[in-house]
């Protein structure tokens, strides 16, 4: 009876923590970067994502509609804005296409 009382008690809070895990982008495979401008025009956040790719010494090519190709792997861009002690950044996640 205690243990059962345990597990309804811890749920909510592992449930928690797993849906914060997963909607934070750091999971196996995808790309996580804080650029350092806040980007409200897409074509200029596209450049911007190239250009710090490129520096990172990868091969990127922007396919349209938040697609890319990088190091012949196909990424789709998920764009976030976070909360970082009190000041929302733009995180930008490229998730790998299955």
């Amino acid at each position: 009876m205690e243990i059962l009382i345990l597990i309804l008690f811890f749920t909510p809070f592992l449930l928690i923590g797993y849906f914060a895990y997963k909607s934070s982008g750091y999971q196996k495979g995808n790309i996580v970067m804080h650029l350092d401008e806040w980007y409200k025009d897409h074509h200029q956040y596209v450049k911007a994502i190239e250009n710090e790719l490129n520096k990172q010494g990868r091969k990127v090519v922007f396919r349209g509609r938040y697609n890319f190709e990088i190091d012949g792997k196909s990424y789709t861009l998920h764009p976030q804005i976070v909360t970082v002690a009190r000041v929302p950044t733009q995180r930008t996640i490229l998730i790998p296409d299955k």
